[in-house]
């Protein structure tokens, strides 16, 4: 038996390997090892979650920059589309606009709109087709459903009875004037004449298109001609004979030419080779039909009196057309109304006013107005450059032209400064009237819009004449004015 003590015994004991490690000392190893294990499982999740985590992050920002970006995208082309329909709307603005100054096609009238308890333009036509009308009284009372009704005319009783005083002086075969207010189309006065023991005895001939136009047709070809030729009063014409001869070889294409003539002194001295050339080559039939119809042949005048149509029949031969556009023909007719619009166009810029008679009704059982005349134009003839330009043309009319003379006195005054006085005239004979003599013109104070005057004046004769009616035109045109003056000098007075 050993004398070692049992731990003198342990240290002596041979080792079973090389290394060895005890019992305590093993399972701490092995704890050790569970736990580095244990380290390196968790680490490795943790570093995956937060690598996939990252990854959904940055899936998720780039998702979210993709849907700003496309957001952003669609804003700018949201921007993009109303900049666009913004833009479009001023376009089609100032296209409006354009059209509503040049107004190339005759715009309609608006309709005039019917307020309650308020009158038609229909009904005052009613009423005055079945009462009838005085026009030389300012104002007419008419019982009309059980109501008594003031008509409030808009003549100038003055220079109504200066009108009918004029024709009743110099007694021509027959005779009618119209005079308007080309601003707004009120009936200024209307004259009516016919001599002792002629056929025709109407007292409205002032509304009847039984006078051939003649030469003042000339004002339709030469519109056609400066909005379709490009014309102007400069322009030069081929000419060859007489001025108020037309023959065919005068409309010769390749014309043996002995001077040419402006559009300023053609028009001026009514030189009838000259328009039918403009007819024949520089515009057309269809041209000349046109502008005919922008200025209203062919159709009803809106009128509270019946009035009738001034006709315009379309040419079909070459001949027939040179006819037709210098007026050198007896079938194109017009009423002094419509030479007053004519007119009225031409010194308004292009602009036909609606005629009117009455200006206001006032109803006593209602005890309030029930009517007040339509401010509305009736159309447009011609743009206003063209306008313009014709009413170059027709005052020269009057001052070196076929008016010459008979607008001398007015030309001499110093009253009348800075006046405009335009027109045209035209004479044909025709069977049964005599020798037609017109004047169709203007007198206007270039700013002051009171002071203007249209009128349309027609007389016919026999062998003898005993009146011209540019001579009636020109005094009616002096009396209107000469009154406007004083009425403005009142107000700026006052």
């Amino acid at each position: 038996m050993s004398n070692l003590s049992p731990m003198m015994r342990r240290i002596n004991k041979p080792s079973a390997g090389r290394f060895n490690i005890p019992k305590k000392g093993r399972i701490r190893f092995v704890l050790i090892l569970l736990l580095i294990a244990a380290g390196v499982y968790f680490g490795i999740s943790l570093f995956n979650d937060k690598s996939d985590s990252t990854k959904e992050n940055e899936t998720s920002s780039k998702k979210v920059a993709i849907v700003k970006e496309k957001s952003a995208s669609k804003d700018i082309t949201v921007k993009k589309a109303e900049k666009v329909k913004k833009e479009k709307k001023v376009k089609e603005k100032k296209v409006r606009e354009k059209k509503a100054r040049n107004n190339e096609e005759s715009p309609k009238p608006l309709p005039v709109k019917k307020v309650s308890n308020q009158l038609s333009f229909e009904d005052v036509q009613r009423i005055i087709r079945q009462h009838g009308l005085d026009i030389n009284a300012p104002e007419q009372i008419i019982i009309d459903s059980k109501d008594t009704l003031t008509l409030s005319l808009s003549i100038d009783t003055s220079l109504q009875k200066y009108a009918n005083r004029l024709l009743r002086r110099y007694k021509p075969r027959y005779g009618a004037i119209a005079a308007i207010d080309p601003v707004t189309g009120r009936v200024l006065a209307f004259a009516s004449y016919s001599n002792e023991g002629e056929s025709i005895t109407d007292n409205d001939l002032y509304l009847k298109s039984i006078f051939p136009a003649a030469s003042v047709f000339k004002t339709i070809t030469a519109a056609a001609g400066i909005e379709k030729a490009g014309m102007n009063r400069k322009s030069q014409i081929p000419h060859f004979g007489g001025n108020h001869t037309l023959y065919r070889t005068q409309l010769q294409e390749n014309l043996r030419v002995s001077r040419y003539i402006s559009l300023e002194e053609s028009f001026a001295y009514s030189i009838n080779p000259a328009f039918a050339r403009i007819a024949l080559f520089m515009t057309n039939k269809d041209a000349l039909t046109d502008y005919g119809k922008r200025f209203g042949f062919n159709t009803p005048i809106p009128f509270e009196l019946d009035n009738e149509i001034s006709v315009m029949l379309e040419p079909d031969s070459m001949f027939s057309i040179a006819e037709f556009a210098s007026g050198f023909n007896r079938q194109t007719s017009i009423s002094p109304l419509f030479g007053a619009l004519i007119a009225s166009a031409v010194c308004e810029y292009g602009l036909v006013p609606q005629p009117t008679i009455v200006d206001n009704i006032h109803s006593a059982k209602r005890d309030t107005s029930i009517y007040s005349r339509p401010t509305e134009p009736w159309r447009r003839a011609v743009k206003e450059p063209t306008a313009k330009e014709l009413k170059w043309l027709m005052t020269k009319v009057p001052h070196y032209g076929t008016a010459r003379n008979t607008f001398r006195q007015m030309r001499n005054s110093p009253r009348f400064t800075g006046y405009e006085f335009g027109g045209k005239t035209g004479n044909v004979n025709k069977q049964g009237l005599g020798r037609v003599d017109w004047f169709v013109g203007f007198g206007r104070h270039p700013q002051d819009k009171n002071q203007r005057i249209a009128v349309g004046v027609v007389t016919t004769h026999g062998d003898y004449w005993t009146v011209q009616s540019s001579y009636i035109s020109s005094e009616l045109i002096r009396r209107y004015l000469t009154a406007a003056q004083a009425r403005a000098k009142q107000v700026e007075g006052e």
